[in-house]
């Protein structure tokens, strides 16, 4: 744990020593680039390097919300390495939206089995090789809701597995290989103040995703998302925020692209893919207070597991999570936040470094 504690000054260290920059005016373009440094339980330190472009399509006028591409490198200690080049372009007005993220990973990492109740000892070490694109592009309904299509592919190799392991004995859809296909479906209703932390507002998306054989398919599936998040604003600008979480799939669905609990997004004090399964059910909440200058403190705590079906999922018998975190606000005109946390799940814990809140 001191190693941990070590690890968190430095980074802070680090990234002040970057990020206290004098804040540039909200119609100005803006080119930030920075050498990163985070810490997760599931890559250990990582070091690399991160940049954005944030802009306005439309410059001033209206109220169209800023666009951003962003490229990342990190490799870790871990030896996972990563190279990923995401973009979010809001039109004129908002009347049209387009997301984009190709994603090149070399990732060793831990795998438990699936379901609900595996166990620490059932670990083992796999090594993944993968590319991942996705596309999607939304047109304004009316404000704030928006209606549109996507698509995505991911091919991969599993070049490294435990002789003596669950995923070496071919039984588990894609532990071997495979690619996948498929198109969506996406209704998305968002009326956040802010892209990056929220002070009030509410988020709705539903993403139904089908993946056929004859679009190129390995494995044939569908995945129906749907995330549910609200905002409010309470005294003295502390913020209330919520999230529930339903990810619902049927067929022949990979071990990669299960529904994962754990991680720095999604009940933090699990290790990211503890559990996974078919089906997912989560219910977070976070307390935020701005304490002084840019700095806060946050509270967070969260319900969730996992199932093969839907109706099995066990609601008296949901995992927990709680933890508390630090926050410094290093951009004020788009309210982008670093964040230091640390999550206690049952009988596990996690330390999470980066950039932007969970939810």
């Amino acid at each position: 744990m001191k190693k941990r504690y070590i690890t968190l000054l430095l980074i802070i260290a680090f990234c002040l020593g970057y990020l206290s920059a004098k804040e540039e005016s909200k119609c100005k373009n803006r080119l930030i680039f920075s050498p990163l440094m985070f810490y997760t339980p599931e890559t250990r330190l990582a070091f690399g390097g991160a940049g954005s472009y944030i802009f306005r399509i439309a410059g001033c006028q209206g109220s169209t919300r800023p666009s951003s591409i962003s490229p990342l490198v990190i490799y870790t200690l871990e030896k996972q390495s990563r190279v990923l080049v995401k973009s979010d372009l809001y039109f004129k007005n908002n009347n049209y939206r387009l997301e984009s993220e190709i994603k090149f990973e070399k990732y060793p990492n831990k795998f438990f089995g699936i379901g609900s109740s595996t166990r620490e000892a059932d670990e083992e070490i796999y090594t993944s090789k993968s590319i991942n694109f996705q596309l999607s592009v939304l047109k304004k309904l009316v404000k704030g809701f928006y209606i549109g299509l996507g698509y995505h592919f991911m091919d991969w190799e599993i070049p490294l597995v435990e002789a003596d392991g669950q995923l070496a004995s071919g039984t588990i859809p894609g532990s071997d290989r495979g690619t996948i296909s498929g198109v969506s479906l996406i209704l998305n209703r968002d009326t956040r103040d802010h892209l990056f932390s929220p002070m009030k507002g509410d988020l709705f998306k539903f993403d139904a995703r089908f993946y056929p054989q004859f679009l190129g398919s390995t494995f044939e599936f569908t995945a129906f998302t749907l995330d549910l998040r609200k905002y409010f604003t309470l005294f003295s600008s502390h913020v209330f925020a919520v999230q529930s979480l339903v990810k619902i799939q049927t067929g022949t669905v990979p071990f990669l692209n299960l529904a994962q609990m754990g991680g720095q997004y999604t009940i933090r004090g699990y290790f990211e893919g503890r559990y996974r399964d078919k089906n997912l059910l989560v219910f977070q909440v976070e307390y935020r207070v701005p304490v002084v200058w840019r700095f806060g403190l946050v509270g967070f705590a969260g319900l969730g597991n996992v199932a093969e079906r839907f109706d099995r999922l066990d609601l008296g018998r949901l995992k927990s999570a709680y933890g508390f975190g630090l926050r410094y606000l290093f951009s004020k005109t788009e309210r982008i936040q670093l964040r230091f946390d640390i999550g206690f799940g049952e009988g596990s814990s996690g330390f999470y470094a980066s950039i932007y809140e969970a939810f």
